[in-house]
């Protein structure tokens, strides 16, 4: 397991439960509860996403500083 995965499912998990204990507020109309559980659902989707990003940003960053160079060409006596 990458420390991508380790950091990305975690936070997508706590988005899915917030989101049911979000759920489960709003169906017994409790304003106080609804709020706080929104704010902690949209935190961890925040997260998510900007972890996202940030992973997919330095994996191209390091896929271009990586690239292998360009091969030189043989020295070739061309007849013609």
């Amino acid at each position: 397991m990458s420390f991508a995965n380790f950091v990305f499912y975690p936070l997508v998990i706590g988005c899915i439960i917030a989101f049911i204990i979000e759920s489960i507020f709003r169906a017994q109309d409790k304003a106080p509860q609804v709020l706080r559980s929104m704010a902690v659902r949209k935190y961890f989707w925040r997260q998510a996403w900007l972890f996202n990003i940030i992973w997919f940003v330095g994996y191209f960053i390091l896929l271009i500083v990586n690239r292998p160079g360009t091969q030189a060409m043989p020295d070739m006596i061309w007849q013609g």
